[in-house]
């Protein structure tokens, strides 16, 4: 129920084939949750949703000029 447990599941996605082909067989959240929770990951629908929007705001930040930050900036 945190992005850690998201990010472990997504580490495990990158480390297991057969994962890969069961995440492939899912057609919605509901069905990626099941499989994360059934391999003991604590995972909900929300921290998909949440980590959607976390990922935006970091891409949005980081090419905004919010996120330009000179070498020697101390601000």
């Amino acid at each position: 129920m945190s992005r850690e447990a998201l990010n472990a599941f997504v580490h495990a996605l990158e480390h297991s084939a057969s994962l890969r082909r069961k995440l492939h067989g899912c057609s919605n959240d509901a069905e990626i949750v099941s499989l994360a929770r059934r391999l003991d990951f604590a995972l909900d629908r929300f921290d998909l949703i949440e980590d959607d929007q976390v990922s935006n705001m970091e891409t949005w930040f980081s090419r905004s000029a919010l996120g330009i930050r000179t070498h020697n900036s101390t601000d």
